[in-house]
This record gives C-alpha cells, sequence and structure tokens, in this order.
C-alpha cells in the first residue's frame, strides 16, 4: 500500500515536472521568437534612421557647394551687367576669377560668353580664338529661355580640362532684357567622387547624386559610365523623387537584394542625393546573435530536460540546485549593477551625464559643510559650435565633442574630480576640497589643451576650436548654500567670459 501510493507520489512528480518542462520550453521558444522579431526590426530601424542621416549631410554637402558656385556666377553677372559686357575690365575678371578658383576646391574653371557662344574670359588663361560653345546645352537653355535662376546640366568633359564637370551656368542680359551671353562655372565630379568614396558603405552600398530631371551625376561604386546616365526611364527613379525633399523607400528590390533607400533635395537646387544599404548586411550582426541564442536556447532546453530527469531521480540533490540559483541571483544583481554604472554615463562622450552630476553635487555639498572644505565648480561651453556643426557636418560635431570630453576628462583627473556632459555643446566639472585658485588652474589647464590640439574650425576667428568656462567657488556651511547657487554663478562667469571675447575662463563667483 506504501509502495503504491510512493509509486504514485512518483509519478505525479515526473508528470509535474514534464508539464514544467513543456511549459517552459514554450515560453522560451515563444520569447526567442518574440525578442528575435524586435530585435530585427530594431537593427532596421536604427539602419533607417543611420541612412537618412548620412543621406541629409550629403545633401547639405552638396547644397553647400552648389551655394558657393552659384553666388560666385551672381557676383560676376551683377559685375558683367552693370559694366556691360564690351566694356568689361577682362583682365580684372580673369583675376577675380582666379581668386574664386583659389578659394573653392570644387570649381574646375569659370568662363564667359557672348551672344553667340564667342569665348571671352576664362580662367583657363588662354583667349581660345574662335573658340565657341553655342552647341552646349547650357548655352542654348539660356539663349532660348528668359528666366535669370541658375541652370545645372547634365555633365559634359570640359573642354579646357578635358575632364568630367558639372556646369552651372546663368544667363546675362542687355539693359533691354535680351540675351547677351552666359556666364558659366564647371564643377569637377571628382570633387564629389572623392568624398563619397572615403564613406564606408559596404557591400551594396549605393551613393547617387543626380538632376531631378533624371540624369545621373555621379554614382558610387564609381564607374565611368555612369556619369551622365539616364535614371528617368529606370523602375526606382521616379520613386526615389517622390519622396523629396526628404524620404526613405526602406524596402527596395533589385537584383534580387533587398535594400533601403534614403533620398533628400540638396536645398533649393533641382538635385537629388540617394543612399543606399543591403538589408542582408544591416541583418547580418542580427543573424549572427539569433544563431548564438538559438543555440544557447537549445541548449538550456536539453539542460532543463536533464534536470528535470535529475529532479526526479535524485530528489536529495535540492540544495545544489538552490546554489545554483543563488549563483544565477548574484550574477543577475552585479549585472544589473554594471546596468546602472551605464545608465549615468553619456553615449557620446564617455563623460558622466547630467543625473549622475546632480546626485553627486549634493554628496559633496553635504560633505563641505561637515568639514568645512572649498567646492569648485567649472561651466564649460564649445565656442561657435552650432557654426561648426554647420559648417563641417554633425558628424564631424560629434567626434569634436568626444575630443572636447577627453580633454576635461585629462584636465579633471583626481579620483573625486566628476566631469559630465550638461547638454548640447556644454560641460560641467565638480572639483571637491579646490578654491578660486586651484579651480583656475584646472580650467586654464583645459582651455589650453584644448586650444593645443588645433582642431580646425574654420568658422571660428582663430580657426581652431576653443572653450570658453565659466569658474565658481564656494564654502558652504548654510542649507542655502545649494546646488543651484553654485551652477548658477558658474553659469553666469562663463557668460561673463564669452561677453568678453571667448576663449577665456571667466571669474571666479
Amino acid at each position: 500500500m506504501i509502495s503504491a501510493q510512493l509509486a504514485a507520489k512518483r509519478r505525479s512528480i515526473k508528470l509535474l515536472a514534464l508539464s514544467i518542462l513543456v511549459v517552459a520550453g514554450a515560453a522560451l521558444a515563444a520569447a526567442y521568437a518574440w525578442s528575435s522579431w524586435q530585435l530585427r526590426r530594431l537593427e532596421l530601424s536604427n539602419a533607417e534612421i543611420s541612412t537618412s542621416n548620412l543621406t541629409h549631410a550629403l545633401a547639405d554637402q552638396a547644397s553647400s557647394a552648389f551655394k558657393m558656385v552659384d553666388t560666385v556666377l551672381v557676383g560676376m553677372v551683377n559685375r558683367i551687367e552693370h559694366d556691360r559686357l564690351p566694356a568689361t575690365d577682362r583682365d580684372a575678371l580673369y583675376r577675380l576669377m582666379m581668386d574664386h578658383l583659389a578659394e573653392l576646391p570644387a570649381l574646375q574653371g569659370l568662363f564667359v560668353y557672348d551672344a553667340s557662344g564667342t569665348w571671352i574670359v576664362n580662367s583657363a588663361g588662354q583667349s581660345f580664338n574662335g573658340r565657341n560653345n553655342a552647341d552646349r546645352a547650357y548655352f542654348r537653355f539660356h539663349r532660348d529661355s528668359p528666366a535669370r535662376d541658375v541652370h545645372i546640366g547634365a555633365p559634359i568633359i570640359g573642354r579646357t580640362s578635358g575632364a568630367w564637370v558639372i556646369p552651372v551656368s546663368r544667363r546675362l542680359e542687355h539693359p533691354d532684357g535680351s540675351f547677351a551671353g552666359v556666364v558659366l562655372a564647371t564643377i569637377k565630379v571628382d570633387f564629389f567622387r572623392k568624398i563619397y568614396e572615403q564613406i564606408e558603405l559596404r557591400q551594396d552600398g549605393k551613393i547617387i547624386l543626380a538632376l531631378r530631371s533624371g540624369t545621373q551625376l555621379l554614382a558610387i561604386p564609381f564607374t565611368w559610365t555612369g556619369i551622365g546616365a539616364d535614371l528617368a526611364s529606370t523602375a526606382l527613379f521616379p520613386r526615389l523623387a517622390g519622396q523629396l525633399p526628404n524620404g526613405r523607400l526602406p524596402d527596395v528590390a533589385e537584383g534580387g537584394k533587398r535594400l533601403m533607400y534614403g533620398v533628400a533635395q540638396a536645398g533649393d537646387y533641382p538635385l537629388l542625393v540617394a543612399t543606399a544599404r543591403s538589408q542582408d548586411q544591416v541583418l547580418a550582426p542580427w543573424r549572427e546573435t539569433i544563431f548564438t541564442a538559438g543555440a544557447a536556447l537549445l541548449a538550456l532546453a536539453g539542460g532543463m530536460a536533464v534536470l528535470a530527469v535529475y529532479l526526479v531521480r535524485q530528489m536529495r540533490l535540492r540544495d545544489r540546485f538552490e546554489r545554483e540559483l543563488l549563483d544565477t541571483k548574484t550574477a543577475l544583481e552585479a549585472s544589473n549593477a554594471s546596468l546602472l554604472v551605464q545608465s549615468q554615463i553619456d553615449p557620446l562622450t564617455g563623460l558622466y551625464n547630467k543625473r549622475h552630476f546632480e546626485g553627486a553635487l549634493e554628496q559633496e555639498l553635504a560633505r563641505a559643510r561637515q568639514d568645512g572644505s572649498p567646492l569648485a565648480a567649472l561651466m564649460i561651453d564649445v565656442d561657435h559650435f552650432k557654426k561648426y556643426n554647420d559648417s563641417h557636418g554633425h558628424l564631424a560635431g560629434d567626434v569634436a565633442l568626444a575630443e572636447i570630453a577627453r580633454t576635461i576628462r585629462a584636465g579633471a583627473s583626481r579620483p573625486r574630480d566628476v566631469a559630465a556632459r550638461f547638454g548640447g555643446e556644454e560641460f560641467v566639472v565638480l572639483l571637491p576640497a579646490t578654491d578660486a585658485a586651484g579651480g583656475l588652474a584646472v580650467a586654464e589647464a583645459i582651455r589650453t589643451r584644448l586650444e593645443r590640439l588645433r582642431i580646425a574650425h574654420r568658422e571660428a576667428p582663430l580657426g581652431i576650436m576653443t572653450v570658453s568656462i565659466g569658474l565658481a567657488c564656494t564654502v558652504p556651511r548654510h542649507a542655502e548654500d545649494g546646488a543651484d547657487s553654485l551652477l548658477w554663478r558658474a553659469d553666469a562667469a562663463l557668460y561673463a567670459a564669452k561677453e568678453s571675447g571667448r576663449n577665456r575662463v571667466g571669474p571666479a563667483g
């Protein structure tokens, strides 16, 4: 009787263990499938965002290049029409052309033609007597159209350079509004090619620069036959043009592959820039991850089966399994502690974030009130950073911020010093047990260290990246000597430093 009861009890335990195993296996499989799908969506979403960001950056760069060249053309048109073409000082105009060529690396040449297409002045420094460009498409366009807007034509091989160039032109007019000629600038196709080929596209990636009409100016991977190709008749181009001025095509079938495209218009010009990434390349890390996770899941499922059998047969090993669960719990707690530390770090610069800084400031204020020690704070702002982003691009801006963060960390290197990114291009440093003189020494060390790095900043007065620093110091003795007061005075000192000309340390408040 007792034996039958024990056997029944064992069967119940076996059935319970088997049920638990089946349910757990099904739950793990469902969790694995759901997390794998979510991870795939996240990978594709991040890839779409990065592709879109790259496209916008390249479109902004193209817009800037054509804008600078167009500005040169507008200036030349105004000068020639004011002086009248026959009376124009051609030597002075030639010198002006050479100045522009020296300043603008995108330019291949500058030219002026009269109403018959005869060469009047050109940057090649030769008269080219008898030469005539009336056969060029851009010349016929201006001759036949009264529009005064800039015209960007299909790529051509320059008659002076022998290189592929993009013609950018404007119409000249007599005082009565009749056609007087054309002012032409040619942009090197290789100017864009050198920029685009520096971008890591990976397998099946693409960059396309084209006119809105469908004429391809340049494509990467580069082929000579791709210059001037007609894209208007392809299935892809109308879809790209339909997404302008800014858009995405996340799933395009092309040559048996799935590509994701980002497309943007280059400013107000009839140009589009498109970039593409292969979904296969984007999802390669995901596939590796789910393969590894799947193998781990199978191993876990096998282990669970063995564990269930072992539990049924060896109930006396319960304590051992409890110890293993305790080890797992300890590892999980350690992992959570690691994640907590990561949550306090700014991912771009590696410095602490604002949340961690605020907690550290309250702790140091309490300690300073207790032992009567001084406490200094530095408020640091990158000079002309918006101009740097506009001129050099946001990717370069992120690299510059990371370099500045390393400089700040090197200047505030004591164990209790806290350096943090406060937001945007603004940083803050907390210097415990530091008086005004000590704070000034650290601030000057950071400022001069960055100045010696000589990070190029063509929009800044000195041509390099600099920072302005506000310094505040306190010896808190009362509760009202709080964090807001110290940071407010540091910010006021920073404002004073900027008002005094930047690249300096504001007075301690």
